[in-house]
């Protein structure tokens, strides 16, 4: 998992390098529900899912038109897992990680507002174990004892995934995004644990981002308004019509030029005279 996590790095940098046509800086906060999960279906039903929450930093890379590109983020994740072996017991531990995601980001739309998706990676590297909180005073008779004492791993990995919409305005890119996490690495050392194969997280939430663009190219095209359409001319007289109109004014007009004016019908009056 490691070497994978290594080629999709070089991959999202590599392919950073060779197209510039996007690049938004932003920060990130989120909500978060966590659990953990463990090969033991007795003990995972005891395990039930606590509120945390993470912040940070994200860089996104857009390329094609801004519709295909990679995010990266670097996160203070603060999460808790929660056991009740029974209806008068439980058991808390909360656990500090630096949350780092890289995602292969999909953005459907070129106006305002964007459709998001996005799948990949993470890596947590955890910075503090707090002090349990628990009310269990035999630890043996649960079964907790396996999770509550172990030794937690510094860095564990596995795979996670977004989606949301972007409002895009004159200030900013602002995202509301859906996000989980499934871990693929153990939490626990199993040697501290012969009776546990493997215990991993599992976490899901909600998050809203704000990006800035920088860029040549707008991360969005403003919708163009339609215009009111001009009035239809009036079909009422065909063209034919009008050319007819147009030759009986001609006509009437010689007819006016060559008339006789009065003083040629007086000439003519005296002739006659005469």
């Amino acid at each position: 998992m490691i070497k994978f996590l290594k080629v999709f790095a070089i991959l999202i940098f590599g392919f950073s390098s060779i197209c510039s046509a996007q690049h938004l800086i932003g920060l990130n906060t989120y909500y978060i529900q966590s659990k953990i999960s463990c090969d033991s279906a007795g003990l995972n039903k005891k395990m039930f899912a606590d509120p945390g929450y993470g912040f940070g930093i994200a860089y996104k890379h857009m390329e094609l038109r801004n519709i295909i590109g990679f995010q990266g983020e670097i996160n203070y994740q603060s999460m808790t897992f929660r056991a009740e072996p029974s209806d008068n017991e439980y058991f808390k531990q909360n656990l500090k990680y630096v949350h780092i995601p890289l995602f292969m980001h999909i953005d459907f739309g070129q106006h305002s507002v964007k459709a998001l998706f996005a799948v990949g990676t993470y890596a947590n590297i955890l910075l503090e174990k707090s002090k349990p909180e628990t009310n269990i005073t035999n630890f043996d008779s649960t079964g907790i004892d396996r999770i509550a004492f172990g030794e937690y791993n510094k860095f564990t990995y596995g795979l996670t995934g977004q989606a949301g919409i972007a409002f895009c305005t004159k200030v900013g890119v602002f995202q509301i995004m859906a996000r989980g996490c499934i871990g693929m690495s153990k939490m626990i050392r199993m040697d501290d644990i012969a009776l546990l194969n493997y215990v991993t997280e599992r976490t899901c939430g909600l998050g809203v981002s704000y990006y800035k663009p920088f860029g040549k190219e707008p991360y969005y095209t403003k919708k163009e308004k339609i215009k009111d359409e001009e009035p239809l001319e009036d079909i009422s007289v065909t063209p034919q019509e009008e050319v007819k109109e147009e030759v009986e004014e001609k006509i009437e007009d010689e007819k006016d030029k060559n008339a006789p004016t009065e003083e040629d019908l007086d000439w003519e009056k005296r002739f006659d005279e005469e």
